[in-house]
């Protein structure tokens, strides 16, 4: 019995196996043009995915940001600055509570309208089992919509709590700096913890690790969204 509360764990590592392989690809660019970033709390987006999507932008293409709760005007106000710094041109506000989004009938609702509204090719969001219910209710969200969106996404999963297996990397070594920037943009959260240390060392290690030479890599969980909500139900019935 004592166990039990480790079953979504397990299941985990038994159905993530096929999507990971010893020597991960790195991807030079995106397999599209519009992404959209969901982001549960203002600095995920900073801490996660910030180095890809600056590249990305800087390419010429388009990444919108979705900040699902909201914590103060203040946080708002750094998001905004931390979102010029990825190259979003639009941010979306669904303006929760923080610690709200799990099982939400409202925010699924609202997911749904986003993603019909923004119509990307790509989202990127905290994986299944990063450690905080909102981040993983992010995820969920997608098994109780996924009739009312198109099918047609591909998933990158990041990190900010827990480490994830990763399927694909990007070399963000020529953009470290400004994903540096854009996590200093929240001065409201780095006060309490050195946020940059956390990526830098997580970025540090992944680029040691998948491609030695490297000096900062992001790593993700791909895979396409129906494969993805495939396997959130896998591991989560």
């Amino acid at each position: 019995m004592k166990y039990l509360r480790y079953r979504h764990l397990f299941r985990l590592f038994e159905y993530v196996q096929p999507f990971i392989n010893y020597s991960i690809p790195k991807e030079e660019a995106l397999p599209g043009d519009n992404v959209l970033v969901i982001a549960p709390h203002q600095d995920d987006e900073a801490i996660g995915c910030a180095g890809t999507v600056i590249k990305h932008t800087r390419s010429g293409k388009k990444a919108e940001i979705a900040f699902c709760t909201f914590d103060s005007a203040k946080r708002m106000q750094e998001s905004e600055q931390a979102a010029l710094a990825l190259g979003s041109k639009r941010n979306h506000f669904l303006q929760f509570p923080i610690r709200s989004l799990d099982g939400n009938k409202a925010f699924e609702e609202n997911m749904a309208m986003l993603l019909k509204k923004t119509s990307p090719e790509i989202i990127f969001l905290p994986f299944w089992f990063d450690n905080h219910p909102d981040h993983r209710a992010v995820s969920k969200s997608l098994i109780k919509i996924k009739n009312k969106i198109d099918m047609n996404i591909m998933v990158y999963a990041y990190a900010v709590w827990s480490p994830l297996n990763p399927n694909c990397f990007v070399d963000i070594s020529s953009v470290w700096e400004d994903k540096k920037a854009a996590i200093e943009c929240y001065k409201t959260q780095t006060v309490s913890r050195n946020y940059v240390k956390i990526a830098q060392g997580l970025n540090q290690y992944w680029a040691e690790i998948k491609a030695p030479g490297t000096q900062y890599a992001e790593t993700f969980f791909k895979a396409t969204i129906k494969e993805y909500i495939s396997l959130g139900k896998k591991i989560f019935r």
